[in-house]
């Protein structure tokens, strides 16, 4: 029975939301083409320095270094953290979801770029080591970022329409329920800089390693 509430309940909110839905996946799609096409637009100075960098880690991945994970995962969630505060920041003003759509786009160009820069320059292996450092947390990351976007920026136009219709502000139950809600999506953020620390290293040291 409850079950069957949320099949209903779930269908509903698409419904409801699948014009925003269509404008979030718009604004990923667009952020990794654009990331993956603004690879061609580096200087060979540019080029030349990504790739150092690149060689630097590979060669530190291939070393016995041990990596620490306490780090990293403190970046991960402060970067992670900071993303979904200024989510929840643009849900709660009207003009807002344009920023949302904005972060979203962000996040599609990082990835774009990252994946779009290895496959360039790095060919096979470059995929390869793109997919062992990238698709492990984005699995969870990219599903987050959609629906943490769509309900930016959902909450952000609902305020719109009533400042044009001139109705009254939303109550603080309002504001707690969007809270609640932002706060359990950052849950998929917290897993997946869990992964990001705890699994992608070393999928990435098993890669190099075979290069």
């Amino acid at each position: 029975m409850r079950q069957g509430r949320r099949t209903v309940s779930a269908a509903r909110h698409l419904q409801e939301n699948y014009l925003i839905y269509l404008a979030v996946f718009l604004a990923l799609t667009a952020g990794i083409a654009t990331g993956a096409l603004s690879v061609r637009r580096l200087s060979e100075d540019q080029v030349s320095e990504l790739n150092e960098v690149f060689t630097n880690f590979v060669d530190y991945l291939s070393g016995e270094y041990a990596l620490n994970l306490t780090v990293i995962l403190q970046r991960s969630l402060l970067q992670n953290g900071m993303l979904v505060l200024l989510f929840w920041l643009c849900g709660i003003f009207f003009f807002g979801f344009l920023f949302s759509l904005g972060l979203v786009f962000y996040r599609g160009f990082s990835l774009g770029f990252t994946v779009g820069f290895l496959a360039g320059q790095k060919a096979l292996q470059g995929i390869i080591f793109a997919t062992a450092a990238v698709l492990p947390q984005n699995l969870l990351y990219i599903p987050a970022v959609v629906l943490i976007g769509v309900l930016s920026v959902a909450v952000s136009l609902r305020l719109l329409r009533r400042r044009l219709r001139r109705h009254p502000a939303p109550a603080g139950n309002d504001l707690l329920q969007y809270t609640l809600a932002v706060l359990l999506l950052s849950a998929f953020f917290a897993a997946g800089s869990l992964v990001e620390t705890m699994i992608t290293p070393a999928l990435m040291r098993a890669v190099v390693t075979v290069f």
